[in-house]
């Protein structure tokens, strides 16, 4: 640790006696003075000081007392050249040109009292301390002679006292002799006032010294150890501790301070931090702060202030009480910031809110002051223990990087924070955006918002960007709106986000702003564009040049029809044809055939010849005779005038026109007119073949490869971006072929590929929002889509609009753009989300959990559509698996299986039996649970009878079912009828339906039992009678077949409403005995296409629709079948629901004055619903914004309504009109851009177009700020202007001129205009932009005025001032001399007649002419503004020598 004392400035004047080694009585005595500002008018006293007698005395000033020294006749013998005091310990050393022979002072004496400074803050410097110790705390003084001039630098430390300092280190226990800790090896002690790399070093006097560096060696067994304390009258003196936080500021939270001693009872915190002063600071100019943090007392009544007092703002400091009683020996104290204990600060809990509290909290110092002590002050008391001791320091903070970093490296000077990526910001504390992140202002980051730097929207035309608050439309949120100014927007591009073209170029329709080309240098021809004040301009967005009346083209390079020859010089671009109506030809319109547009060639009409001497090209009639010759051209020569060379015989030519006769265009022109002139060829540099000309007579120029047009200046279709660096002039398009349209081809001046509908992108190679891809391929360049719509699945590769079912799909969202996987429920799955997820099951139109018993089914999930479980033993069955198969009888929950049925084959009549009971179904004549017996009087189980027993009976009669209402049965004769007539009668479930008598011979009997009931059992027996009695045969059991169903009990319900793309229906089972329902089908109608789709056919009775478009009319019908045919219901109408519009095209938005805009839009091509209302947004002017990012919108124009087509389908709606589909916006800013889109709504949503662009017309300028003035010369100024719109600059409009103008105010002129304005200079918008005044005069001040002028008006801003350069003064008249006494002369002047600057500098030189001893000349010295210095020859004065208590070497000769 080093201890650094403070110096007084102490000036110790020289006294020399005349005529004893000294100069002689001429000579310019060596005179130092503090400097001083020179009075006016100036003067200069020059006095030679002189103490006769044969002592010398010299006077300490600026102490008190002042220490008064006498030099004795011993030094009379010698000359002093170097007198110095020095102040150690409680001596006074006076030493004359160093060490006496014996090696000690001239004089030594001890000092009787404390010298103290008499400055303002009244600081101990100089001399022995109040308690008389034997410390060092003062400092060797002297006056020194310098052999060499002096630079500015030392001049300062002269005045000041701020010399080179000595240094002392009693903590160390360095010795007396060696105070100084050397600064790379701790372990030695060096003298003061010598290198770091002497050998000359002492050990420290005492190893187990207790240093300073101890407090933070984080070793609770090391303690740093103070010197004494001694007793003051006010009870004791105090201690202060200062900590260097390393590498910068820090956030502190808390301080703690481990003594391993006795307590102080009084300790007050201070810091010191970089930031602006607190309400309490209270520091001297320029020096940093130090600021009370916190009081700490056993009584806080010794700072005036309560124990544990309030705190009501975040940087308020209280007081806080130490223990009463405190332990000999350790202790601690503690100062936290942040706790609500015991008096909550303002802001603890909301530390990232709290500005104040972040203030407060920061420190690069750290200061201890403390003062008194427990225990020790007690009388009686050693005072070698009244001492500090100090176990540890403890100061916690964190790096101060604004809330945009995790970690910092405190290894490196300052430290710096690793700015994390995502917020945007650099520095060493992420104290700033980067260059291109300053949307909004640097804010430093919360707890829970990390408040990033956002990006400016420069479109990647500008490497940096700064906030500007005035184009922020919200300054006080930091995620909305935004202030970002683009600097220096590169690609010839300007605007506050680089979105516009500079002046001369041109942005084409569609192209990429963030493109590097997207502004192009205007390709105007400039024979048919209007020169503006020697400009030529086109239209900043598609790059339309203005052309003049007769001139047409977006280049301007055609004349219009019945025009011809287009010339620069003509005012109106070309020459009006002039052909007779009746001499020439008429189109297929009856229009009349314009002229030819370079030659002016009528088109006549046959037999009609043109005569130039005939009303110049009108066609006449001709009586010629012979049809061959239908036109006959007659031209007078070509030339200049009427003569030609009489050798050789060549005729004088126009200008342009060549050959011997005049008679052929020359190099660079074509097209020989019969006016004698030639056009000029205007091939277009950036399309023709380099050296090349045009023909001479079609004027076609010779194009490069991609390039086409009669002057090479259009791409070829196909290509694009007609460049002149390009050899072969265009590029080729390089457009998707799926995502292009078919025969489809860029754009010719931006590349853009016409997409088809669902692709975007320059290059149509991405699918826009709502679409995916479809197909192989991973982009739309895979292949072309089949024409005619958007694939179907398994299709040609291409982008189709996601198919996502409402019913299974979070809401709002949309599929992915690859693989068109819709966002689904929980309970859904698959790509559109119209399947339930394994365990659960369609149900009512939406999925429901399967409901599988545990142990009778294989798991938890069911079939998808019907809800039914796949049941583990084959025994078991039911949608549950809880039911038991036929054939087996009572299901065991337990085991999830069922028990065989047991009955008997031969009597049972199938295999089934009860499914709880297990008794079986018996044969007719078969009894038991197991139909194991015969009923009582039946006898013989057989398994042929369908009896199962037999009695003895007739068999029954044969049956044989022919449809749903007629049997068919037949019966053979008796084997012994046993009677010559038999009668038959035949039994219907035990009523008679049919008798016959028969007679011999007897054969079968056929009988056709009609009338019969659907899918109905019958039983027949068949009895036979004779005269010897009856017999009753065994029945027979016969069913009918099914028939249809029963179309009346078939109902098709709808389940809730119809969704936009969906539709549930369930519907009841037919109870009718017709016959078992196989199959119901679900079939729906489109009623505006009549296209049939059938969406359900199965056993199930409930089923959801879907695919079907929205708000879109359905007849759904229900057809029910059985084995005997099928019914359906009456057609069940609905409309599906309203679904979010579609394809909104943009506006068509024109410009109908400065401040008004009008635009009409068409509805969207997929309204999805009703059309209720329109919502126009607009935002700009986007020269404050950027063209392609979103940028803060407001809605200027709504439109509510029903339209005619709907309100005839309801009764009950409100007549109200359509929405209107056209706007006109006013209030806008003349000439800015603005961008505007249409929103549809409907019920069910809404769908916005793209952005549309356009300008309002010119305005009336508004402002122009004060131009910059700098100066050039002591008679020029510069006057700079900055041109650019928004940039101090609101033209409203083209600007056309700029005026500099002089403002001179005439006061003392009473008749004149107290202010003249001249005019100095007139340019042009697109000149420089700075114009220098020259004839000004040195150092005086100049207003200028700057006027901006538009087609509209003239502005004037503010005068700005500007001063000149100063100039050498001018007359300045001889100084004044007064004698005072025999050494002193005083020197006066007037200040010069025009001082042409600020108030001058003064210098008086002195020639001395006589000097007595010519062998010692006098050399003039450098000179310094207040103070002379001379450099004394070196046999008077030593050279290069310093004096620093060594002895100094003295030339040869001197005493």
């Amino acid at each position: 640790m080093h201890c650094k004392q403070k110096y007084s400035p102490v000036v110790f004047n020289d006294v020399l006696s005349p005529g004893r080694g000294g100069r002689a009585p001429n000579e310019s005595p060596y005179h130092t003075r503090v400097p001083s500002p020179p009075p006016a008018p100036a003067s200069f006293r020059d006095s030679d000081v002189r103490l006769p007698g044969s002592r010398h005395r010299g006077v300490l000033l600026g102490l008190d007392p002042p220490t008064r020294l006498l030099l004795f006749p011993k030094q009379l013998d010698g000359t002093v050249r170097h007198v110095a005091q020095e102040v150690h310990d409680r001596q006074a050393s006076l030493f004359l040109d160093g060490l006496e022979e014996d090696g000690t002072p001239f004089d030594t004496r001890p000092l009787t009292s404390a010298l103290r400074d008499v400055r303002e803050d009244s600081t101990m410097r100089v001399g022995l301390s109040s308690n008389g110790t034997n410390q060092f705390i003062g400092r060797m003084q002297d006056f020194r002679f310098y052999p060499t001039a002096l630079t500015n630098r030392e001049v300062v430390e002269l005045y000041t006292g701020v010399l080179p300092p000595l240094h002392t280190q009693p903590e160390c226990r360095c010795p007396p002799s060696h105070p100084r800790l050397h600064p790379l090896i701790e372990r030695y002690c060096i003298p003061n006032a010598v290198g770091d790399t002497t050998a000359d070093r002492a050990l420290r006097l005492n190893p187990n010294a207790h240093p300073l560096s101890y407090v933070n060696d984080q070793d609770m067994g090391t303690a740093w150890l103070s010197h004494p304390r001694t007793p003051r009258g006010d009870g004791g003196d105090g201690l202060t501790l200062t900590v260097d936080l390393a590498n910068g500021q820090y956030q502190v939270f808390y301080v703690v301070v481990q003594f391993g001693g006795v307590m102080p009872d009084r300790v007050v915190i201070q810091r010191r931090s970089g930031g602006p002063p607190e309400p309490q600071d209270h520091h001297g100019p320029g020096e940093p702060p130090w600021t009370d943090w916190q009081y700490l007392a056993r009584d806080c009544g010794v700072f005036s202030m309560e124990p544990h007092g309030p705190l009501p703002t975040p940087h308020s400091v209280n007081c806080l009480p130490l223990p009463g009683d405190a332990p000999l020996s350790g202790g601690n104290i503690t100062f936290a910031l942040l706790t609500p204990e015991p008096n909550p600060r303002p802001g603890y809990n909301d530390f990232y809110n709290t500005p104040a509290l972040q203030r407060m909290v920061q420190a690069t110092q750290v200061r201890l002051l403390l003062s008194g002590q427990y225990h020790s002050e007690t009388a009686g008391v050693d005072q070698g223990h009244r001492y500090y001791a100090i176990n540890e320091i403890t100061i916690s903070g964190r790096c101060e990087c604004h809330g945009h970093a995790d970690q910092c490296d405190t290894g490196v000077t300052p430290y710096r924070c690793a700015c994390l990526p995502e917020s945007h910001t650099e520095g060493s504390n992420c104290e700033r955006c980067t260059p291109l992140y300053n949307d909004k202002p640097f804010s430093p980051g919360g707890q829970f918002q990390p408040m990033s730097c956002r990006p400016c929207r420069c479109n990647g035309h500008a490497h940096s960007c700064h906030y500007d608050v005035s184009t922020d439309d919200q300054p006080g949120e930091h995620y909305r709106g935004g202030g970002g100014v683009c600097d220096g927007c590169m690609h010839n591009t300007t605007g506050v986000h680089c979105e516009l073209c500079r002046r001369n170029f041109f942005r084409a329709e569609g192209a990429d702003p963030g493109s590097v080309d997207v502004c192009r240098p205007c390709d105007c021809d400039i024979a048919g564009t209007l020169n503006v004040n020697g400009s030529i301009e086109c239209n900043q967005m598609g790059g339309a040049c203005r052309c003049k009346a007769a001139v047409t083209g977006r280049q301007c390079a055609g004349c219009l029809p019945g025009w011809f020859d287009l010339q620069a010089w003509r005012p109106q671009g070309c020459v009006r044809c002039n052909c007779s109506e009746a001499g020439i030809t008429r189109g297929p319109h009856g229009a009349l055939a314009p002229c030819h547009q370079l030659s002016g060639q009528c088109h006549c009409k046959p037999q009609v010849t043109v005569f130039e001497e005939l009303a110049r090209m009108k066609c006449k009639t001709s009586r010629a005779p012979r049809l061959a010759q239908r036109i006959a051209v007659i031209a007078k020569p070509r030339r200049q005038g009427p003569y030609c060379e009489q050798q050789g015989g060549r005729c004088e030519c126009r200008p342009g026109v060549g050959g011997p006769r005049c008679d052929s265009c020359g190099r660079g022109s074509y097209g020989l007119g019969l006016d004698g002139t030639c056009a000029p060829c205007s091939c277009s540099a950036e399309g023709t073949v380099g050296g090349t000309e045009c023909d001479p007579h079609t004027g076609q120029c010779v194009c490069k490869d991609n390039v086409e047009g009669l002057r090479c200046d259009a791409c070829r279709r196909g290509y694009h971006s007609l460049d002149r660096r390009n050899s072969l002039g265009c590029l080729p398009c390089a457009c998707a072929p799926g995502g292009t349209r078919p025969g489809g081809v860029c754009d010719a001046a931006t590349g853009q590929c016409p997409c088809r509908g669902g692709v975007e992108g320059s290059l149509c190679t991405r699918c826009a929002r709502n679409y995916y891809h479809h197909g192989n391929g991973s982009h739309p360049e895979a292949g072309p889509p089949a024409e005619g719509g958007p694939p179907a699945e398994g299709g040609p590769p291409g982008c189709v609009p996601c198919s996502c079912d409402p019913r299974g799909t979070v809401q709002g969202t949309v599929c992915h753009s690859s693989s068109g996987q819709c966002v689904c429920l929980h309970t859904h799955h698959h790509r559109d989300c119209s399947s339930c997820r394994p365990g659960f099951y369609l149900g009512g139109g939406r999925c429901l959990e399967c409901d599988c018993h545990p142990t009778g089914a294989l798991g938890a999930s069911c079939d998808g559509r019907t809800g039914r479980c796949p049941c583990a033993h084959r025994s078991v069955g039911g949608p549950r698996c809880d039911q038991c198969r036929e054939g087996h009888h009572g299901f065991n929950p337990g085991l999830g299986s069922c028990q065989p049925c047991a009955c008997d084959p031969v009597g049972a009549l199938d295999g089934s039996c009860h499914p709880d009971s297990g008794v079986c179904v018996c044969k007719a004549l078969v009894t038991g649970d197991r139909c194991h017996l015969c009923v009582p009087g039946a006898s013989h189980m057989t398994p042929d009878s369908h009896l199962g027993c037999s009695k003895e009976v007739c068999p029954p009669p044969l049956g044989l079912v022919l449809g749903v209402s007629s049997i068919r049965l037949s019966w053979p004769p008796p084997d012994s009828p046993n009677s010559h007539r038999l009668n038959y009668t035949l039994l219907r479930d035990g009523t008679p339906v049919y008798s016959l008598k028969s007679q011999p011979p007897y054969g079968p009997v056929l009988f056709e039992d009609t009338g019969l009931s659907p899918y109905t059992s019958y039983s027949y027996w068949l009895r036979t009678g004779s005269v010897a009695g009856e017999t009753l045969s065994a029945s027979v059991s016969l069913r009918t077949l099914a028939a249809a169903p029963d179309a009346t009990q078939l109902q098709l319900r709808l389940l809730g409403g119809p969704g936009p793309g969906g539709a549930s229906f369930n519907w009841t089972r037919p109870q009718s005995p017709a016959g078992p329902v196989e199959r119901f089908v679900l079939s729906s109608i489109e009623s505006s296409s009549g296209s049939r789709s059938v969406h359900h056919s199965g056993p199930a009775t409930e089923a959801t629709a879907v695919g079907l478009r929205p708000y879109t009319f359905y007849s759904f019908t229900l057809e029910a079948c059985s084995s005997g045919g099928c019914s359906s219901t009456r057609p069940l109408t609905l409309r599906t629901a309203p679904a979010p519009p579609r394809d909104q095209p943009p506006p068509r938005v024109n410009a109908t004055g400065p401040r008004t805009l009008t635009l009409t839009w068409d509805p969207p091509e997929q309204p999805n619903g009703v059309i209720t209302q329109y919502e126009v947004f607009l935002r700009g002017p986007m020269e404050a914004q950027n063209l392609s990012t979103p940028a803060n919108e407001r809605r200027v124009f709504t439109s509510s309504g029903w339209p005619e087509s709907d309100r005839s389908r309801g009764t009950n709606r409100r007549m109200v009109p359509p929405p209107e589909s056209s706007a006109s916006i006013t209030g806008l800013q003349p000439f800015s851009t603005y961008q505007m889109r249409v929103a549809s709504v409907n019920t069910a949503g809404h769908v916005t177009s793209e952005w549309a662009t356009a300008r309002t017309t010119a305005g009336a300028p508004e402002f122009i700020s004060p131009p910059k003035v700098a100066a050039v010369s002591s008679s020029s100024l510069r006057v700079s202007w900055n041109s650019t719109e928004g940039h101090g600059v609101i033209a409203r409009g083209t600007v056309w001129e700029y005026r500099v103008s002089r403002v001179t105010e005439q006061s003392g002129k009473p008749y004149a205009p107290p202010v003249v304005s001249q005019v100095l200079h007139r340019t042009n918008a697109s000149s420089e932009t700075e114009h220098v005044v020259e004839g000004l005069g040195p150092y005086r001040v100049y207003n200028f005025t700057l006027t901006l002028c538009t087609s509209e008006g003239c502005i004037t801003s503010p005068p700005a001032a500007g001063r000149t350069l100063p100039a050498a003064p001018v007359g300045l008249s001889p100084p004044r001399l007064r004698p005072v006494n025999e050494t002193t002369v005083d020197v006066e002047w007037s200040p010069p007649a025009e001082p042409n600057g600020p108030p001058p500098v003064y210098q008086v030189e002195r020639t001395d002419v006589s000097l007595s001893d010519p062998r010692d000349p006098v050399t003039r010295g450098t000179r310094f503004p207040g103070n002379g210095y001379y450099l004394f020859p070196g046999p008077t004065l030593p050279v290069n020598t310093d004096y620093t208590g060594n002895d100094v070497h003295r030339p040869p000769g001197a005493a």
